[in-house]
């Protein structure tokens, strides 16, 4: 009897402390411009793109001015998601930036919150990761293919281990054909949608809680057919029909506000399953703007004025709108200037749900942040991508420094030697004023930093 009573207790621990734990919720837009959500600076002879859903969940909860993505491009991007681990240091541990194997046995983000308790499902785009299901989700409908996301009528999807056929978008299909029926096709985005919806109504209010990463492939370029990138696929243009802009120009506005109403939705849902109170909700962009499927930037200012944009060194190619809301944790309108990159989510949610990250991960956790406290200053943000030969970004505080000869003498790190530019982000955002000449001091100070850090310039997915 006291052994049963024994088992009793320490079973009613191990319940009471699982119910303690917040839901947790990433949603991950693919391609979204610091200045396409409404909430955020922007702003354009067009007028500004509808976000109300996204407006509303920055209102309630906290909107981050100095948010960064993990790369200037999707999957590396989020490599540093999953593994906490910037792409200096890719090489050192063997990441190919592009895809995490099995073989390698690399703990994830994943991984790591289902060891914690948290019952797990991925909706969407999924690289790095190559099986979900093997790699820390139970269960999964998405793309696996990073190349195969780029077409949002495809002819199968992947489910667990296998694949769906999807004989509604069999034959040939077109941007034509797909608006004038909608209801006939398989979107992407809405499978993706009501996946995670159905997947919630199953694991709300259960024993664990749950981890929820719901990845988007849009506003990223798509297609129609196999052949990527020959616009931006959406089911109607919606409010902006009637303007008169470039085709590609409204299908783009109307697929962010569609992406907003899926955002919306999912709100919605955790409401009426009762666990909007206990749940942490972030959304992102795993990038900048993007400039391709016709699609021009400027046409909506989509960085909102930042320089660059998808793959780019500079802040219109890194930096993410990103917003996180915890009723009952986050102060509803804060808005923090807390400098964090993705490879800072693994330690985080480490913290909050006593999960154990990996050793030596470049992270560190803005918990302190999310609850409205002070915390220490970020030492470093560093970024890598393709230049002249190789480049990368530093961030130190409110200095930027950009790199765009990295590799010379065949020796793939940073140098002494290499020509940086300098910015300082607090008078000049939009870093249209290169200050290194006036910058000696800061830049043998930022040299000799990361060359102490044995990082490297190596470009992923370039």
């Amino acid at each position: 009897m006291a052994h049963t009573r024994m088992l009793f207790v320490l079973f009613s621990l191990v319940v009471g402390a699982q119910a303690n734990k917040p839901n947790i919720v990433w949603i991950m837009s693919d391609d979204l411009g610091a200045g396409e959500v409404g909430i955020f600076p922007g702003g354009s002879d067009h007028g500004r793109i509808s976000t109300p859903n996204l407006d509303k969940f920055g209102q309630e909860g906290m909107k981050f001015m100095n948010a960064y993505a993990g790369y200037t491009v999707c999957a590396p991007s989020r490599t540093t998601l999953f593994t906490g681990r910037h792409s200096g240091n890719f090489h050192k541990y063997g990441l190919a930036g592009t895809d995490i194997p099995t073989t390698q046995n690399v703990l994830t983000t994943s991984e790591m919150l289902q060891k914690a308790g948290y019952v797990t499902g991925a909706f969407g785009k999924t690289a790095p990761l190559g099986s979900p299901i093997e790699q820390g989700f139970d269960s999964f409908l998405g793309q696996i293919n990073q190349g195969a996301c780029h077409n949002m009528y495809p002819k199968q999807i992947d489910v667990k281990n296998s694949t769906m056929e999807l004989p509604a978008n069999s034959g040939q299909l077109s941007r034509n054909i797909t608006m004038a029926n909608p209801d006939k096709y398989n979107y992407t985005i809405d499978m993706f949608q009501a996946a995670a919806e159905t997947w919630l109504h199953q694991v709300a209010g259960g024993p664990k809680p749950f981890f929820m990463y719901l990845s988007f492939t849009v506003p990223h370029a798509g297609g129609w057919e196999e052949q990527a990138e020959q616009g931006q696929p959406v089911p109607s243009d919606g409010q902006y029909a009637s303007e008169s802009w470039p085709d590609v120009e409204k299908d783009h506005a109307a697929v962010i506000t569609y992406l907003d109403t899926m955002v919306g939705r999912v709100m919605a849902s955790l409401q009426m399953l009762n666990v909007d109170n206990n749940t942490l909700v972030f959304f992102a962009s795993d990038n900048g703007a993007h400039n391709e499927g016709g699609h021009n930037h400027l046409f909506f200012n989509s960085t909102g004025g930042l320089r660059g944009f998808k793959r780019s060194l500079y802040e219109g190619g890194v930096r993410s709108p990103s917003m996180a809301r915890w009723p009952g944790v986050i102060a509803p309108g804060t808005v923090s200037d807390f400098m964090w990159a993705f490879w800072d989510v693994m330690p985080t949610l480490a913290d909050i749900t006593g999960g154990t990250p990996a050793d030596n991960i470049d992270g560190v956790s803005f918990l302190d942040t999310l609850k409205g406290n002070d915390q220490p200053a970020r030492k470093y943000l560093f970024h890598t991508w393709t230049a002249k030969p190789k480049g990368y970004g530093v961030r130190m505080g409110n200095f930027k420094g950009v790199v765009n000869d990295c590799g010379k003498n065949g020796v793939m790190a940073p140098q002494m030697s290499d020509t940086m530019e300098v910015y300082d982000l607090t008078k000049d955002p939009f870093e249209t004023n290169d200050i290194s000449s006036s910058s000696s001091e800061w830049i043998q100070m930022a040299k000799t930093f990361l060359i102490s850090q044995n990082l490297t310039c190596y470009c992923f997915q370039c």
